[in-house]
């Protein structure tokens, strides 16, 4: 047979390549999970370091812009100590990602000078109108630069975009139901800070209340903001909270002070906040989802607890009277579509979420001495709603202790019955 010119050149060149081929080894390396915002997905720090090694090694293989977006998203919350200049290194190659413009802006974020930054979240909303993230960064830099009128435009763009879940949603809502007329709320990140400006601002459900974010405490805007326009009362001034940041700052360079874990001045200024609504008569409250700290574990031993809230001021309100409205509350007025919602019964265990969610299981946990003290024609009613809205939810390392605390007393059938069927009574 015969082999045409055209035919041996094209069998050369196929040899020659699975020849040189041979000697190769193949790379298997596989798309890694997309990075999205703790908003929707929380990890430990050491999984998002193993996320951005296989980011790295991905774009390594398969260069392009939103591989190395996903990388430097990873890198941010695995706190990688190159990440700004690598971030920089991204920019300049791909200076119209919207991801890497977000990331670039959040390095400014919520800072006094932050002129930078709004343009480049602009920008980056701009590029692509179906990316959320820099809008929930514009509302504190709009914030921060006294621009009420564009702060509200960015809250409400969050909320026309469902860019908080219903599970989300309801849990903030549930919260601000439990609070007294003209309420101080001192919450800690963004999805139990967010959604409540959203309720209070935009929706107008609560109005009176106020939203503290604990974060935003350490900037030196914020403070300030707070009395300015939002009708805190007065509990630092501008030279107060000057002389009170120099003097912190001198102990932290000193060696004679350590950051706590939530900023160097939030917890000095919500003390401050603590003393003077209490001389004005403004109740507070702190929210359950509130890191730990000496001054917040301090303020919640001698407040009143309320499962997804602990009262500070007034400290001094019948507490038999409270927990039967809180649990009346509770049950005719809490909303719970989202926790019926598929997307939150088949969620991954480190949705967002479905951590923010146990937070109703250990409240009633805490509770059920009170519970079945003060309000027990209650008990069966609470314990229906728990068993329809929220067992299935309970994480493995959580369901037993949560589920044992309803067999303390064996005064209800219904209850005794189902804690006999779970061997939870002894």
């Amino acid at each position: 047979m015969k082999i045409s010119y055209l035919n041996y050149f094209l069998i050369t060149i196929l040899l020659s390549s699975f020849i040189s081929g041979c000697g190769k080894e193949s790379k298997n390396i596989e798309r890694p999970e997309k990075i999205l915002s703790k908003r929707q997905v929380i990890y430990e720090k050491d999984i998002y370091i193993k996320l951005a090694n296989l980011w790295e090694a991905y774009y390594n293989e398969f260069p392009s812009e939103d591989a190395y977006a996903n990388w430097m998203y990873a890198s941010r919350y695995a706190e990688r100590q190159d990440y700004q200049s690598l971030l920089k290194k991204g920019l300049d190659k791909y200076h119209a990602n919207p991801t890497l413009l977000y990331l670039t802006a959040l390095l400014k974020h919520g800072a006094r000078d932050n002129l930078e930054a709004v343009h480049l979240l602009e920008k980056a909303v701009k590029l692509d109108p179906s990316f959320l993230d820099p809008w929930f960064a514009l509302v504190v830099d709009y914030m921060s630069n006294g621009d009420i009128e564009k702060t509200d435009v960015a809250l409400r763009k969050l909320l026309e975009e469902n860019a908080v879940s219903d599970v989300v949603m309801d849990y903030n809502y549930n919260v601000i139901t439990l609070l007294d007329k003209n309420a101080i709320l001192i919450t800690n990140g963004d999805n139990d800070t967010y959604p409540g400006w959203i309720l209070t601002r935009i929706v107008k459900y609560r109005p009176d209340v106020r939203i503290v974010n604990r974060s935003l405490l350490n900037s030196e805007w914020y403070p300030m903001h707070l009395v300015k326009n939002e009708g805190i009362p007065d509990f630092i001034t501008q030279e107060e909270l000057m002389d009170l940041r120099d003097e912190i700052s001198i102990l932290l360079k000193d060696g004679k002070m350590k950051v706590p874990a939530m900023g160097p001045f939030s917890d000095t200024l919500i003390a401050a906040l603590i003393n003077s609504a209490k001389a004005n008569n403004r109740p507070v409250y702190l929210a359950a989802t509130l890191y730990s700290s000496e001054t917040i574990d301090a303020f919640k031993e001698k407040g009143i607890n309320l499962g997804l809230v602990t009262q500070i001021e007034p400290a001094d309100k019948n507490f038999s009277v409270q927990i039967k409205s809180l649990i009346n509350n509770w049950l005719n007025y809490f909303r719970t579509s989202g926790l019926e919602s598929w997307q939150l019964k088949y969620a991954k265990e480190s949705s967002a979420g479905k951590w923010l969610v146990t937070n109703y299981g250990e409240a009633l946990h805490s509770l059920m001495d009170a519970i079945i003290k003060y309000a027990p024609e209650k008990r069966i009613n609470i314990f229906r709603w728990y068993q329809k809205y929220l067992i299935d939810l309970i994480p493995a390392d959580k369901v037993d202790a949560i589920n044992s605390s309803w067999c303390q007393s064996k005064d209800v059938k219904e209850i005794g019955d189902w804690c006999k069927s779970k061997n939870y009574l002894k």
